[in-house]
């Protein structure tokens, strides 16, 4: 209770300062208007008069007052000087250049234009300004054919920059020089304009915190689900396996041959000698051909039975080879080797064979594959 009634207190006396202090205020702002408003009822009461005006000779020095810029004298022309233009007379030449952006960021292009505009009487002389542009890479440039409009000739040209570095940067002003004639016949003037400077503010285009820089940690394994069951994938291996099995099966039939039992040499040589025997004898160039059948037939029995190549090698290559054959013996031998030297001598030469020749030659063909042909074995035989 005694904490409420200091409370209380407290505001209270509060209230009551803020309340003086602002009388106060009142009172002191009422007192200095006072004095105001007499001085102004002072001046625009005219039966009081108007107040005497001090003369200034050091301001007037005998010069008429300009009108409406009272106690400040007018300038006097001087003569021989041309006028000064006005601001808002309009310029001969005018350049003005630009940036399709100022704030960029690295890798971004930022076109750059500069234009011109002069009276079709005078010289100008626009420089290139790519020499000063430092900092920014020049992609590329070019610029438009000039334009006429009443009287006046626009040109512009462009440059395509990018920055590589973050940065600021700045591009000088270019400065244009234009010649006019003089209007007194004298020599023409040169004289200079110039555009405005540009800054350029290139930002980075990674974040303030730099997280995209950083390196990270490697992720988690993360578990592969199958979305097939085990048996499925157990079924789907057995049918693969049987699928190569019945095609490597197939692929192994297929290249199975089939064996023909063979025909022994002797009943070749049989059925050649037999067929030999059906030849026109009366027919020279027919007992040669006889000569040369009868010839194969045996070498080809002698290669069937004895293996060797006797098709391939001449009578005096054969004849040695035989002699080391143990189941040949030395009649046989001899037998063959009269039969080959006698077919030679019909084959290579001129002899005409006499029938008995013929017939001698079939029989040695004859009796030496009887001799020499494998024997059947016997029934009590091992």
């Amino acid at each position: 209770m005694i904490f409420l009634r200091r409370q209380l207190l407290t505001t209270g006396a509060t209230s009551i300062l803020a309340l003086v202090g602002a009388l106060l205020l009142l009172w002191g702002q009422s007192a200095d208007a006072q004095p105001q408003a007499a001085a102004k009822l002072q001046l625009a009461d005219p039966r009081r008069g108007a107040p005497p005006q001090a003369e200034s000779p050091e301001i007037n020095d005998g010069q008429p007052e300009q009108p409406g810029l009272p106690g400040l004298p007018e300038q006097p022309k001087q003569p021989g000087l041309p006028e000064q233009p006005s601001d808002s007379a309009v310029r001969p030449v005018e350049a003005k250049a630009w940036v399709d952006k100022a704030v960029a960021t690295t890798g971004d292009i930022i076109t750059y234009t500069v234009e011109i505009s002069y009276d079709s009487a005078l010289r100008v002389e626009l420089p290139e300004p790519g020499a000063d542009i430092a900092g920014l890479r020049i992609l590329d440039f070019g610029g438009a054919d000039p334009q006429r409009n009443d009287g006046k000739t626009v040109e512009r040209r462009w440059y395509k920059l990018r920055a590589d570095l973050v940065g600021s940067y700045v591009l000088p002003p270019v400065k244009v020089h234009y010649t006019s004639p003089n209007a007194d016949g004298g020599e023409p003037q040169t004289q200079t304009i110039e555009t405005s400077q540009i800054f350029i503010e290139v930002a980075s285009v990674l974040p303030a915190d730099g997280d995209a820089t950083d390196i990270r940690d490697v992720k988690p394994l993360f578990p592969s689900k199958s979305g097939l069951p085990w048996w499925t994938i157990t079924a789907g291996a057995i049918g693969v396996a049987a699928l190569l099995a019945g095609l490597l099966y197939w692929r192994m039939r297929r290249k199975r041959t089939v064996v023909v039992p063979q025909t022994p040499a002797y009943e070749i040589a049989f059925a050649a000698l037999d067929a030999l025997r059906q030849t026109d004898f009366d027919d020279l160039e027919a007992v040669r051909e006889y000569y040369f059948r009868i010839s194969e037939v045996l070498r080809a029995y002698i290669e069937g039975t004895f293996h060797l190549n006797a098709t391939d090698l001449t009578t005096e290559e054969i004849l040695p080879r035989l002699l080391e054959l143990p189941d040949l013996g030395p009649k046989e031998h001899v037998s063959l080797g009269e039969f080959l030297r006698h077919t030679d001598r019909v084959k290579f030469s001129e002899h005409s064979p006499s029938p008995d020749e013929i017939e001698r030659a079939y029989e040695h063909a004859l009796g030496f594959v009887e001799t020499t042909m494998p024997q059947p074995q016997s029934e009590g035989s091992p």
